[in-house]
């Protein structure tokens, strides 16, 4: 019995630690260590041995210990508190933290955010039950909140929860049922869980035209869904009817930032086709959004003009077609956009669509592209269209066999200036008849400083 004390003394003296049946040396035994490797690496106090059942500061880190020794790693709950530790070197963490898709929150000394109100770089958020940070729609005490990502609580405003757009009061809570006046003048309706409401509506009995993309109560004369219609200062519908010829513009950039379409409206413009932006699609895919996409659609269907858009595609194969398409949406949902009449592909200005350069891929290739591009339109829910000039029309791809498998067809053939009688007692009998009919180039219209083009919309040669 004398030896084994003997040794042991010598061991420790040494500076000799024995751990699962191997021997350590430490240089200086006073000391305390990490030993062992791997799954067996453990850390060896001088006083009490292995440390187990605990948090413990090493250096400038934080670690705990298992019951075994090993160091733990992951979320690991301790006495009363949660922490995270590094899943590979076990480190504690402070901090965000993300994992499976939500936030966590975890403090200087290392303890879990759970279900409280916490600041954070002076933004105040909230945690549920398991720690995870609220983002989306809460309900509360009854009522409903709208928590944002990485900025806390929306105090205020309006917001998209999946397909529908709600209103958030100051204190955070939001707005149920009812008429609501915005800060930019519109009235809207909202509808409890349905939000708030778009396009012909019946409100407590009574009939109303709502904007199709921001939701403002109408009132006067306002041009949807091929319908004309005759509305009260208090919103409610008077009568409607449709007329079969409508007279209207197209714009873009080029008419500027400062288009009145209060007095475009004054003048007699019905309809707007408003240029989204172009696509091309050279060494790297470029998506352009007109300057002004947004400002005009949402100005025209404020004063109840009935709205479409043009996509100026730079597209030569099928894939491109649908990149382009893809980012026209993109671009629309990001802006808050819905349209009553169609999405038009401009089809000129490329090589192969030029007038006998015979480009890529033949008539059918040509003829079948515009189609397909068409179709992704339409997958995105939008009604679709082409625009092409008379001698493109027949020459470059098959416009009428388009026309006549449901595409609405907006033509350019353009009168030679404004003293020309209406082009819209004019017959147009060949076998291009349009859907649209770009008559002018040189158009002037009060509220637009700049010429603009002219257009009629046949509502009888417009897709079923």
């Amino acid at each position: 019995m004398l030896i084994f004390v003997l040794i042991a003394a010598i061991v420790c003296t040494l500076g000799l630690r024995v751990y699962n049946g191997h021997v350590f040396f430490f240089d200086m035994p006073d000391r305390s260590g990490w030993i062992g490797e791997g799954e067996d690496l453990r850390y060896l106090d001088r006083h009490a041995g292995i440390v187990k059942d605990t948090l413990l500061e090493i250096g400038a880190e934080t670690y705990y210990f298992e019951h075994d020794g090993a160091v733990g790693k992951g979320e690991i709950e301790v006495g009363d508190y949660t922490y995270y530790f590094d899943e590979k070197t076990g480190v504690m963490q402070t901090g965000w933290i993300e994992r499976g898709g939500k936030r966590y929150y975890y403090e200087e000394n290392g303890r879990k955010v759970i279900g409280r109100e916490f600041q954070v770089d002076g933004l105040d958020f909230l945690f549920d039950a398991e720690g995870a940070e609220f983002v989306g729609q809460v309900e509360l005490g009854g009522e409903l909140y709208y928590f944002e990502a990485f900025t806390g609580k929306l105090r205020d405003g309006e917001k998209q929860v999946e397909e529908f757009w709600y209103y958030y009061t100051e204190d955070g809570s939001r707005f149920g049922t009812g008429w609501l006046t915005h800060a930019d003048g519109r009235v809207c309706y909202y509808d409890g869980d349905a939000g708030m409401l778009f396009g012909e509506q019946t409100i407590d009995g009574k009939p109303y035209l709502l904007s199709i993309s921001m939701g403002g109560r109408l009132t006067g004369t306002a041009y949807f869904d091929g319908m004309v219609f005759d509305i009260g200062e208090d919103g409610v519908i008077k009568g409607k009817e449709r007329i079969p010829v409508w007279n209207g513009i197209d714009v873009s950039w080029h008419q500027g930032p400062d288009v009145d379409w209060a007095a475009v409206k004054a003048s007699g413009v019905q309809f707007a086709i408003v240029r989204a932006g172009y696509f091309a699609h050279d060494e790297q895919p470029c998506w352009v959004l007109d300057d002004y996409f947004a400002q005009n659609v949402h100005g025209a269907q404020a004063q109840g003009i009935s709205v479409g858009a043009y996509i100026y595609l730079y597209s030569f194969t099928e894939e491109e077609m649908a990149e382009g398409v893809e980012l026209f949406h993109a671009a629309a949902l990001e802006n808050r956009i819905r349209l009553d009449l169609p999405v038009f592909l401009d089809v000129e200005d490329q090589e192969y669509f030029k007038p006998g350069s015979d480009g890529l891929g033949g008539f059918e290739y040509r003829t079948n592209l515009v189609r397909f591009g068409m179709e992704r339109l339409r997958e995105n829910g939008y009604a679709a269209g082409f625009y092409t000039s008379a001698g493109w029309a027949g020459k470059e791809f098959d416009a009428e066999r388009l026309y006549r498998e449901g595409y609405a067809f907006w033509l350019a053939r353009w009168y030679g200036n404004d003293r020309d009688p209406d082009p819209a007692t004019k017959a147009w009998d060949d076998v291009k008849q349009p859907s649209l009919w770009q008559f002018r180039a040189t158009g002037v219209i009060d509220g637009i400083a700049k010429e603009v083009d002219r257009n009629y919309l046949y509502w009888n040669r417009m897709p079923g």
